[in-house]
C-alpha cells in the first residue's frame, strides 16, 4: 500500500510537527509499503522526446514535480528523491541543485536497475541490528526527506 502525501507550494504550516509524523508513518509501513510524499505544485518541465527534422517535428515535454518516496525493504527503509534529467531522471534540476542534493546526504543512482535513476539513502546504512525500524532511523529519513523538500524545493523558508 502506498500513503500519498501532497504537499502545497509552501509546504505544511509546521515542518517540526509534519517531520515527526511523517518519522512515526516511516517506522509503521508493512513490508512493500511505502511513503510518498509530493509538490505537485511546483511542477516543471521534463523533456519526454526531443525536437526531430531539424524542428519541424517539435520537442515533447510533460509535467513532472519533486517527490521523496520512503518504502520499506526487509529491516531498512529506502528514502529515495526523484532523480535529475542528468542522469536519466525525470525532474529538471540545475548543477547547484544537484550540489546540494548531493550535500544533504542523498547518494547519487549506482548500477541497480531498481535505483538507477533516483537519488537514495538507506535507514539504517549498514547491517540491521534489531527488527524494522529503530525510531532513530526512522527520525533520519524523516528529518532527510523534510530538509531536501524544505531547502531545495520549498522557496518560502
Amino acid at each position: 500500500m502506498t500513503y500519498a502525501v501532497e504537499l502545497p507550494a509552501d509546504g505544511p504550516a509546521d515542518w517540526t510537527e509534519w517531520s515527526a509524523a511523517l518519522a512515526l508513518r516511516i517506522r509503521g509501513l508493512a513490508e512493500g509499503e511505502d511513503v510518498v510524499v509530493s509538490l505537485p505544485s511546483l511542477a516543471r518541465p521534463h523533456l519526454v522526446r526531443k525536437s526531430r527534422f531539424l524542428g519541424i517535428i517539435p520537442a515533447v515535454h510533460e509535467d513532472t514535480w519533486p517527490w521523496a518516496r520512503v518504502r520499506r525493504d526487509d529491516d531498512h527503509a529506502v528514502a529515495e528523491l526523484v532523480g535529475s534529467e542528468s542522469f536519466g531522471g525525470e525532474l529538471l534540476l540545475s548543477d547547484a541543485e544537484e550540489a546540494q542534493v548531493d550535500a544533504l546526504g542523498w547518494r547519487r543512482p549506482s548500477h541497480d536497475e531498481i535505483e538507477a535513476r533516483v537519488w537514495s539513502r538507506w535507514f539504517p546504512d549498514d547491517v540491521a541490528v534489531s527488527g524494522y525500524l529503530p525510531a532513530s532511523d526512522a527520525a533520519a529519513a524523516a528529518a532527510l526527506v523534510t530538509r531536501t523538500l524544505r531547502e531545495l524545493f520549498v522557496t518560502d523558508v
